[in-house]
């Protein structure tokens, strides 16, 4: 009798402990989703701040000012928390142009992206041109590319290269070159370093996007992004992010720090030249929204890339995670 008491106190503790967790998960699921409702209210609170006069005060109470506000100067919102019942909204909006194009990069792009990365230069070669190889619309392969017939059909599971532009970043992992080590960060087993260890890197998937017309939003990228721009280095990219964020001033301020373009740009930034200008911009329609919502200790995470219509927001891509 005591076994099938102690047998079914336990079966009732495991049953409540999941009952708890999928409780949770919807509420959090719920969270998540309203967090992307928070995005769409912000997306469209931009116009009412662009219509403000600088005369008019923002009202005490609009807790979403300031978001919008970044927003509509063309800076990211990171980290927005707003809690709800027993949990949390946590919500990242960043102009997807953040990012670097990976379809429009120029062999010294992708120079400059690895090497922010950490990738050894014996791997450049074989990386840059096999995605030239994997975009471009013939079949005859570079020295250090591939293509269909000498590569991929050759690979246990084979498949043809694509001959056109990449859909997702993702899509680099079936590019020859591309590991998971170089794409998401982490041991390159190949090589060592000095100590003997395996050869760290950073990866790139932080670095690329496939949308957008191929310039930086120089408001809303990186420290990392800014560092694949010409002539920038890790002390100007600090110096960008400094001067757009209003670092330098001290004390919080309502003065809008952005850049409103490119010259102004490099009216305050002077270690930069006309060079760079091509490759940025100061305006975004297209943003990654990331939505988390946590309850309990559970998690649930939707993000999506969404482009900005007028009042309205049309989604391009969606994933729950």
């Amino acid at each position: 009798m005591a076994v099938l008491i102690g047998g079914f106190a336990f079966d009732s503790h495991v049953e409540g402990r999941i009952t708890y967790y999928y409780r949770n998960r919807t509420k959090a699921d719920y969270l998540a989703k309203s967090g992307i409702e928070v995005a769409r209210m912000l997306m469209i609170k931009q116009k009412a701040v662009d219509e403000m006069g600088e005369d008019e005060e923002p009202d005490e109470d609009d807790r979403w000012f300031d978001a919008a506000k970044r927003l509509n100067q063309g800076l990211a919102v990171r980290g927005l928390k707003e809690e709800l019942g027993d949990g949390e909204i946590v919500l990242y909006i960043v102009p997807e142009p953040a990012r670097r194009n990976v379809n429009q990069l120029r062999e010294e792009d992708w120079e400059r992206i690895l090497e922010v990365s950490n990738v050894p230069e014996d791997f450049w070669p074989e990386i840059i041109e096999s995605l030239q190889d994997w975009i471009d619309t013939d079949d005859e392969p570079r020295t250090d590319g591939a293509e269909t017939e000498d590569y991929y059909s050759t690979l246990d599971a084979p498949y043809m290269a694509k001959n056109g532009p990449l859909d997702t970043v993702g899509e680099l992992l079936l590019v020859k070159g591309f590991s998971r080590a170089v794409l998401f960060g982490g041991p390159l087993e190949e090589i060592e370093d000095e100590e003997g260890e395996p050869w760290m890197v950073t990866g790139i998937e932080d670095l690329l996007t496939t949308y957008g017309d191929g310039k930086v939003n120089i408001n809303a990228a990186s420290h990392r992004v800014l560092m694949t721009l010409p002539e920038v280095d890790e002390l100007i990219a600090g110096a960008i992010i400094e001067e757009r964020e209003g670092v330098l001033l001290g004390e919080p301020s309502d003065e809008d720090t952005s850049f409103e373009s490119a010259s102004d740009l490099l009216a305050r930034i002077p270690d930069l030249t006309s060079e760079v200008t091509p490759f940025i911009t100061v305006d975004s329609s297209i943003y990654r929204i990331t939505s988390i919502g946590r309850v309990g200790g559970v998690e649930r995470r939707i993000w999506c890339i969404a482009e900005r219509e007028q009042d309205t927001l049309r989604f391009l891509r969606w994933r729950e995670e």
